[in-house]
């Protein structure tokens, strides 16, 4: 046993008992405040430490959070650009607090205090509590005076962006300029060519294929694979329950009555207009005793009510729109509503009628509770099974877990880490380090709510290079494509040039005989979505002289080429996006902020310890 032990904590247990023993720490997005003793140093900026515990505790949070996101796609080559973005991050912070500092900007105590107090994480019942801010500081090992110190650097090194916004501005001119670019609007249509059409025109010799393979070994190697031993729980391995006596089911009766409640319904009809003002002429003549039916029959836009005067039968809450249903379940029966908001226009609401939830008798749900019963102790049977199966696995080989708990021990095809033939996190596991390099049984893995998996490696396949043999069809379709492209590449531009030079008998005839058409779109804005693309080539393309058009052949991907038209360029008549000059002036103040944090860095010593890392 304790031989298993000491084997395992190289694997997966040894990140459980560093996670124990580490716990890392982030409160709100703030810089963490740590006391007590020195620590190692990770980067020197200006001769200020940047402390390995420091750096650390930032990345063991940021790691966990996008391995959670990430599961099995998360890598070594993520995992590295995060350790080298954290300390270029790190290093950054302390070059705009020693900034900050310079030009002795500071932030008032009451400043502080008031940021704080705003924050609902310290708010109980939307009032802040002095009690609940000391007890969660607590919690995360800060003290108020080093979690306030931190906040108020923090909103210091604000004070460098809101000052550099400031400081940014457009003229009147420049404001016009920036409308008229993006409300403008360009009148377009294009040619699509496809390699598709062309392949079997494109002749391929050995020659080729051997020269190609030669020079293009490395696409043609076939990644490492695995073959596993797993066992599988599920449901199926449940044996049947004894049925429950009748003090059994009248208890899971009462327990569950939310199961077994008819919900409260509500009869009630409507009159759906477009207009308000409609709506309020209506609903004004109603109260002066108008038919609610016969107006809902000439009024309303719902032609699957309007006929029977509106009524919409009984429903529960929550089927309607929600302003309709809110609306519905505050009235009484013969209350005719206000004019109501939706998004589907405005209503008038007449409630005809309420039924009250019913809770159905025990004998109407006799089988219903039955079948639950079994379901209950059978999910409950199943995880004491699979904490077994994990208490086993820990200790003993597949094949005596297997044998134990009288499960059928499988075997996989060979699969890569790429397949899609098995569970993701099937595979995932399979190449794990504790299954693939440890050679250990996995842990207890779930493929489902009722399905649980355990494995172990069985064998393996190196990574191996393919030979000619294996990959020859491959080569000869990526060959004719490749001449395929080449040719409607061709085709592409001698099309536009004839049509620049104004040659369009032999356009026309080219359209001809390769069965083209022109997508006729007409007039665009820089929203407009188009396929392959084409909106954003469209508005790279230059103006066309009055009278002239502008043609264009673009090649969009590896199979696909287009021909481009634009006919002509205007002004948009309707009003101006006035969200693009905020935009421009959002991505002004970024790069000035950007430029400024440069500057810094070449300007300073900076000095990073990147074997810690």
């Amino acid at each position: 046993m304790l031989e298993a032990i000491r084997k395992k904590s190289k694997g997966w247990v040894a990140y459980l008992i560093v996670g124990l023993i580490a716990v890392p720490f982030a409160l709100f997005g703030v810089q963490q405040y740590f006391s007590g003793s020195s620590n190692s140093v990770i980067a020197i900026v200006d001769g200020e430490d940047i402390t390995v515990n420091n750096y650390y505790q930032e990345f063991n949070t940021q790691q966990r959070n996008l391995q959670q996101q990430l599961g099995s796609s998360y890598s070594t080559e993520i995992d590295n650009a995060l350790r080298q973005t954290l300390i270029d991050t790190l290093i950054n912070e302390k070059l705009l607090e020693n900034f900050t500092n310079s030009m002795k900007l500071v932030t008032l105590d009451e400043e502080v205090r008031s940021l704080i107090q705003s924050n609902p994480v310290f708010q109980v019942d939307g009032i802040f509590s002095e009690d609940r801010y000391i007890q969660i500081l607590r919690l995360n090992n800060f003290t108020p005076l080093g979690y306030e110190l931190e906040q108020s650097k923090s909103m210091s090194l604000d004070q460098i962006k809101r000052n550099l916004n400031n400081s940014a501005f457009l003229s009147t001119v420049q404001i016009e300029q920036l409308n008229d670019l993006s409300s403008q609007q360009r009148e377009v249509s294009f040619v699509v060519l496809n390699t598709e059409k062309y392949q079997d025109q494109i002749v391929v010799n050995q020659e080729q294929i051997s020269e190609y393979f030669d020079n293009n070994k490395s696409k043609f190697i076939e990644g490492r694979k695995v073959q596993v031993d797993f066992v599988e729980l599920s449901l199926d391995n449940i044996e049947q329950q004894i049925d429950p006596d009748n003090e059994t089911l009248q208890k899971l009766y009462i327990e569950n009555e939310d199961l077994y409640t008819n919900p409260e319904q509500r009869r009630a009809q409507h009159i759906l207009l477009e207009k308000v003002s409609n709506a309020s002429s209506i609903l004004k003549e109603i109260k002066q005793g108008g038919d609610f039916s016969e107006l809902a029959r000439i009024h309303s836009k719902d032609i699957t009510t309007s006929e029977i005067g509106g009524d919409l039968g009984l429903f529960e809450r929550e089927l309607m729109v929600p302003e309709f249903d809110k609306a519905v379940f505050d009235m009484n029966v013969g209350d005719i509503s206000d004019v109501v908001k939706s998004d589907y226009g405005y209503h008038i609401i007449k409630l005809n009628e309420i039924q009250p939830a019913t809770l159905q008798s025990f004998e109407e749900v006799e089988e219903q509770l039955l079948a639950l019963h079994k379901k209950n102790v059978n999910q409950k049977a199943l995880y004491d099974l699979q904490e077994e199966l994990g208490n086993l696995a820990y200790e003993e080989s597949i094949d005596v877990v297997s044998n134990q708990l009288d499960l059928e021990l499988q075997t996989s095809d060979f699969f890569s880490e790429l397949s899609t033939e098995y569970d993701e996190v099937f595979v995932s596991t399979a190449f794990s380090d504790v299954v693939f390099e440890d050679g250990e049984n996995s842990d207890v893995i779930e493929l489902s709510k009722d399905r649980f998996v355990v494995m172990s490696l069985a064998n393996q396949q190196p990574e191996r290079q393919k030979v000619l043999d294996e990959v020859e069809d491959q080569i000869v379709d990526i060959l004719r494509n490749l001449g395929a492209k080449q040719l409607i590449d061709d085709l592409a531009q001698t099309i536009s040039s004839s049509l620049t030079s104004g040659n369009t008998n032999q356009v026309n005839s080219l359209m001809s005989e390769n069965n083209l058409e022109w997508n006729e779109v007409g007039w665009i804005t820089r929203g407009s979505q188009l396929p392959f693309n084409v909106t954003s080539e469209v508005y790279k393309l230059s103006k066309p002289n009055s009278g002239e058009h502008t043609y264009h052949s673009q090649s969009v991907d590896a199979s696909t080429t287009l021909v481009i038209d634009l006919k002509a360029v205007k002004l948009s008549e309707e009003n101006k996006n006035s969200e693009i000059v905020d935009l421009y002036l959002t991505e002004e103040n970024n790069e000035l902020f950007l430029s400024l944090v440069n500057k810094l860095r070449n300007s300073a010593e900076i000095k990073v310890f990147s074997e810690l890392l």
